[in-house]
């Protein structure tokens, strides 16, 4: 392929990034004739990466190098140190210290191509331990750095070549808290993994040229490229000849400035990769948009008047905004029935439904303090006494929504859940029969509890 490899692991050394739930940073490994030789080389670009928690966040690389500018042909090169600076979003550092989250470390593993002058390597990949990086509190905006150095190589063409950066992915990454205990981000698991998508167009981190500095010999009079050979098929006065620029037919001119075919003139308006375009389907119009959660949900509540219990499950899906710390959510509560005192000895029981007025909203911070306010219809569809039924109906239940206030019982935990608990007041019975005054008496007023755990789903 052009290239010989000192090691049999790869034609290019690394691509190392550092990531913070949306954090990467790039080293890419490539050749080098010697420092006197450097020149300055720097690549920019965007990345798409898919984390635990918040999603899809954006995040921005730049690799800076000093690399030379030409190669003598069948010399091994030295290695030489590539450093990358990540620009990573407060999103992502919100929602690491949402759980906790003070440092993370990991791998990467990155897709690279050396362009050699006798073909293109491709499809290698590359992999690099992720320093371990700080996330910053409060929340911003932060930069990590980070460094690698490259392998020695030998090209046996001469020519033009390059190095790409193709795509990212992060993998065995760990988010630790302050006492450096790892933070499972994924449940059952203290390491996750992050697939990365480059939403910028440029790949290329360095060009080079292959020289020879022996070259065979050049003052062979028999060169039969003698420019005074009268036969010579080259003769400029070939009326053949491609380069004319004046021929009007020439249909390769490299320089036609309106040939409205060339896909790489730089002011074509239609350009599909024009990184600016606003119609470009991967530009995001909620640069923070929320995150989704959804938990599962058990637990009781105690009616005061009516002295009695009725279980609760269900489930709730929440939207949470990172930035202001609030939520709101859809919560289901499913049918249930409890068993109750009426006069304080007559036992009855009531089938109950729910249903929800508006969605929940509350906040959470990252102390793990978590607030809910929930309002809602309780609907009786049957009331029995011994059996017998003593009111209800499709309409009966309480006048007006009650408001269900809860906070949590401890920490709560965005990633795994927690326990909530508060009282609420039931307003007054309407539409349940003749006995509906009664029955009111004995169900509404304060003072009642209730008390749930919440598990996250997935």
């Amino acid at each position: 392929m052009g290239i010989q490899r000192k090691r049999a692991k790869g034609t290019v050394s690394a691509l190392a990034i550092t990531a913070a739930t949306g954090v990467v940073a790039a080293l890419v490994s490539v050749t080098a004739a010697g420092p006197a030789a450097a020149v300055p080389a720097t690549l920019a670009q965007d990345y798409s990466c898919v984390f635990p928690l918040i999603g899809a966040d954006p995040i921005h690389v730049t690799i800076t190098a000093d690399i030379p500018a030409e190669i003598p042909k069948g010399q091994a090169t030295p290695a030489f140190e590539i450093t990358a600076s990540t620009v990573v979003s407060s999103r992502a550092a919100q929602g690491l210290g949402l759980v906790g989250a003070k440092t993370l470390e990991g791998k990467a593993t990155a897709d690279v191509t050396v362009n050699t002058p006798s073909g293109p390597l491709s499809g290698i990949k590359v992999e690099n331990d992720v320093a371990k990086g700080n996330i910053p509190s409060p929340p911003a905006d932060f930069t990590v750095v980070a460094t690698g150095h490259a392998p020695s190589l030998t090209f046996d063409q001469v020519g033009d070549g390059s190095i790409d950066v193709d795509n990212i992915s992060l993998h065995d990454m760990i988010a630790r808290d302050a006492n450096g205990k790892p933070v499972q981000l994924v449940t059952g698991k203290d390491a996750f993994d992050a697939a990365c998508t480059l939403t910028s167009t440029e790949k290329t981190l360095h060009r080079f040229k292959v020289v020879d500095t022996n070259p065979t010999n050049p003052t062979n009079p028999t060169n039969p490229t003698n420019p005074t050979n009268p036969t010579d098929p080259t003769n400029p006065t070939s009326p053949t000849n491609p380069t004319n620029p004046t021929d009007p037919t020439n249909p390769t001119n490299p320089t036609n400035p309106t040939d409205p075919t060339n896909p790489t003139n730089p002011t074509n308006p239609t350009n599909p990769t024009n990184p600016t375009n606003p119609t470009d389907p991967t530009n995001p119009t909620n640069p923070n948009p929320p995150i989704h959660l959804s938990y599962g949900l058990t637990g009781s509540s105690v009616i005061k008047a009516a002295n009695g219990t009725a279980a609760l499950s269900g489930g709730i899906d929440a939207d949470f905004d990172l930035a202001s710390g609030s939520y709101k959510a859809d919560l289901t509560l499913d049918p249930t029935s409890g068993k109750f005192q009426i006069l304080g000895f007559l036992p009855a029981t009531a089938k109950i439904q729910f249903q929800q007025v508006g969605r929940t909203s509350g906040t959470l911070n990252a102390a793990g303090d978590l607030t809910a306010k929930s309002n809602m219809y309780v609907k009786l569809p049957q009331i029995s006494v011994f059996g017998i039924p003593l009111g209800g109906g499709a309409q009966c239940g309480t006048g007006t929504p009650a408001e269900v206030n809860l906070t949590s019982d401890g920490k709560f935990d965005p990633l795994s859940g927690g326990s909530l608990k508060g009282t609420y007041t039931l307003p007054p019975l309407k539409n349940c029969g003749a006995l509906n005054d009664i029955l009111s008496a004995f169900t509404s007023g304060p003072g009642n509890t209730i008390g749930m755990a919440l598990a996250k789903k997935g």
